[in-house]
C-alpha cells in the first residue's frame, strides 16, 4: 500500500511518531491503533478505509507506539495508554483536530478499551471502535506449544518480584518479553483478558462499568457470547 501524507513526532523524548494521510488539512482524525506485532501500514482495508474517510471530511492517522511491531513484549498497555494520551494532546494542540476516534484493531482493542476508562485525555475522544477484538489468552492457549507450562514459570518468577524480567527465548520465541506482559496477555483476569469468551456475564459488567465513552464493537468478528 502506498500513502500520501505528513509523517510527524508526536513525542520528541521517545521518538514516537504517526502518519496523517488523506483530508490531512481536515480538523477530523481516525487514529488507527494496530495489533501485536503491527505497525504503520498494517492491515489491508486502511486504503480503502482512508479513501471512504476523506469522502466525509476526515482523515487517518496511524500511530507508531513503543510497543509497535517486535517492542510489545517490552511495553503495557498503561504505557501505550500514556502515549497515546500524548498523541492526543499533540494532535489537538500542534494539528488543529477538533474531532477525533480511536479504532483499534485486534489487540489495539485493549488499548482503546483501556483508554476509555483510564486515559488521561478520554473525554476528548468521541468514541471507540473495536475492530476484531479477540481473547490472546484462548489464541496462546490453543496455539502456542507448552503453553501451561509458561504459564506456570512466568506465575514463578511473578512471585520472586522478577516481573519486569525476561522469559527465557525458550519460553517464547517470538518476541522478547518480560513476565509482566505475558501475564496480561496470558492469564485470565490479565490487563489484557478483557474479550474472553469465558468471562462471566458479571466478569463483563465489572469490565465496563464506569465506561462514559461510546464504544461501537464490530458485531461479525466478535465472539458469539458478546
Amino acid at each position: 500500500m502506498n500513502f500520501s501524507g505528513e509523517l510527524f513526532t508526536y513525542d520528541e523524548d521517545a521518538r514516537l511518531i504517526a502518519f496523517e494521510s488523506g483530508l490531512v488539512q481536515s480538523d477530523k482524525t481516525i487514529v488507527f491503533i494496530g495489533g501485536l506485532g503491527d505497525g504503520l501500514n498494517a492491515v489491508p482495508y486502511l486504503k480503502p478505509l482512508e479513501t471512504t474517510l476523506k469522502s466525509i471530511g476526515w482523515s487517518l492517522t496511524q500511530v507508531q507506539l513503543s510497543s509497535s511491531v517486535t517492542g510489545y513484549g517490552i511495553s503495557s498497555l498503561q504505557k501505550d495508554i500514556s502515549e497515546l494520551d500524548k498523541l492526543i494532546y499533540y494532535l489537538t494542540t500542534k494539528r488543529g483536530k477538533k474531532s477525533i476516534l480511536f479504532l483499534g484493531h485486534s489487540t489495539g482493542c485493549q488499548d482503546c478499551f483501556w483508554h476509555s476508562k483510564c486515559g488521561q485525555y478520554n473525554q476528548t475522544i468521541l468514541g471507540y471502535i473495536l475492530q476484531a477484538p479477540v481473547s490472546d489468552r484462548e489464541y496462546m492457549a490453543k496455539n502456542f506449544p507448552h503453553f501451561q507450562t509458561t504459564v506456570e514459570l512466568a506465575i514463578s518468577l511473578k512471585e520472586q518480584d522478577k516481573g519486569t524480567e525476561l522469559l527465557p527465548r525458550s519460553a517464547y520465541p517470538d518476541v522478547p518479553i518480560t513476565v509482566d506482559r505475558f501475564l496480561s496477555l496470558a492469564i485470565k483476569g490479565g490487563d489484557d483478558d478483557v474479550f474472553s469468551t469465558d468471562l462471566t456475564d458479571q466478569e463483563i459488567r465489572t469490565l465496563y462499568q464506569n465506561i462514559h465513552r461510546p464504544i461501537y464493537i464490530n458485531p461479525f468478528v466478535m465472539p458469539l457470547k458478546w
